[in-house]
């Protein structure tokens, strides 16, 4: 086990966790990041199209993005683990001081462990998957969510069925029907989508109201389709946490208190999507962890404000 002490272990190197890891480390602390992805970024690296909302970088991609993040953990050097798995973590109960252990799996199986004295969840979500779909079997031709694969997909000439009817949902129809498809149907318990989008689609592609769904043989109603997409919205990522039993909101978002986004467990704190604290993007995100930096600041120098 490695003998550092970090003043935060942060679970996740999205903008969230990577935005607190920089300003602990530039307030002088010892932050560590752990992320079971191959590069840091979260969704923003699986996002090839430009980000209109992130006013400090318009132009930017979300891969792009996810660079600069890189750059940023590099130029404050704030160390990474990447390809990690996080499995267990415990509170050093014969330590005096607050510590906690975080156990963690890599590539290769081989169990880890390192100590901090704060834990940062910032693990994100995850896209909701069909209960219909069977959790361990490939569907190639059914894609969850929107970003990079949605980007790769070839849709000339086919027969497309999305399911949802949220923002997502209506983008990406409009977004395949510029891309060649032969027909698009979207089916939606109901909808909920902004208007801009609503009205780009015409009305005879809406279905709306209760459907079935048969991921083993592609088809809506019995109605076969080549590929189906699916935008059921998202959840938050657990994996390796549940055990811990903090308080969760209703949507299964972990509960936090809003001054310093510390969970109801003291030294854990939560931020970016995995605690859904305030409108889910890449700007609240980012202040979401500072809330977090400046928080485990004022614990560990032991100031009341």
């Amino acid at each position: 086990m490695n003998a550092m002490i970090y003043d935060a272990v942060i679970i996740g190197a999205g903008p969230a966790g990577a935005s607190c890891a920089v300003w602990l480390s530039l307030l002088g602390f010892k932050p560590i990041i752990i992320d079971r992805a191959s590069t840091v970024g979260g969704l923003c690296a699986l996002n090839p199209f430009p980000d209109p909302w992130n006013i400090t970088a318009p132009d930017l991609t979300g891969e792009e993005v996810s660079v600069q993040i890189k750059k940023s953990l590099e130029s404050a050097r704030v160390p990474v683990l990447l390809e990690q798995m996080v499995k267990n973590i415990q509170r050093e109960e014969a330590s005096e001081m607050l510590l906690f252990k975080v156990f963690f799996e890599d590539k290769e199986k081989q169990l880890h462990a390192i100590r901090g004295r704060n834990i940062v969840i910032a693990s994100g979500v995850k896209h909701k998957r069909p209960v219909q779909m069977k959790e361990n079997e490939r569907y190639p031709n059914i894609l969850l969510g929107p970003g990079k694969h949605v980007y790769k997909q070839d849709f000339v000439m086919k027969k497309v069925a999305i399911l949802g009817g949220g923002d997502n949902a209506l983008e990406n129809a409009v977004y395949v029907m510029d891309r060649g498809v032969r027909t698009v149907d979207i089916y939606a318990r109901s909808i909920r989508a902004q208007k801009k989008w609503l009205n780009s689609i015409n009305p005879k592609q809406l279905h709306i109201g209760e459907y079935e769904f048969d991921p083993d043989n592609m088809r809506i109603n019995g109605e076969k389709y080549e590929i189906i997409m699916v935008f059921y919205g998202y959840e938050p990522q657990l994996d390796g946490i549940t055990h811990l039993n903090l308080k969760l909101k209703e949507m299964g978002y972990i509960w936090t208190d809003e001054k310093t986004a510390q969970s109801s467990i003291p030294g854990i704190y939560a931020i970016g999507e995995s605690a859904n604290r305030m409108h889910p993007c890449v700007v609240t995100s980012m202040a979401d962890g500072i809330v977090a930096a400046k928080a485990i600041q004022r614990s560990l120098e032991g100031i009341e404000r």
